[in-house]
């Protein structure tokens, strides 16, 4: 019998009790990083309603030399991401924060492709962030 509780006992500790140390190291993810992830990833995956909520009504993306408009609310990108992207962290303007760095993230602009480190621009609104812009090889 007492073998039996050891192996359970055993299971449970190795198995279930991670877990809420996982789910709190997710959870511990600083907003703005968070916001940065949503952005890229609904952009990427043109899942517009879930950009309006974490971009501005009209972001200006800078790719080389041009620059272009991403407007969420009428579902418009004249540029695509491209994943995967890597690297997120904080831009900061002494202790506020300004941005995102992204090490790596691909953009699309008709059949040309380019890839590096790239720069989200951020607001704060109400205690949330918005993409305000986002500029490809400009990483901080």
């Amino acid at each position: 019998m007492n073998v039996r509780c050891g192996a359970a006992l055993t299971f449970v500790t190795v198995v279930l009790l991670p877990v809420p140390a996982r789910v709190c190291a997710q959870s511990a993810v600083p907003s703005h990083i968070a916001a940065a992830h949503v952005f890229l990833t609904a952009w990427g995956h043109e899942q517009w309603d879930e950009l309006q909520g974490v971009a501005a009504d009209a972001v200006t993306v800078r790719f080389e030399d041009r620059v272009f408009s991403l407007e969420p609310a009428s579902r418009k990108s004249e540029i695509r991401v491209v994943f995967p992207f890597r690297g997120l962290s904080t831009a900061r303007a002494g202790a506020e924060v300004k941005g995102v760095a992204v090490a790596e993230l691909g953009g699309q602009v008709g059949g040309k492709e380019t890839r590096g480190p790239a720069t989200l621009t951020l607001r704060e609104e109400g205690g949330r962030f918005r993409i305000i812009g986002v500029s490809f090889g400009a990483a901080r």
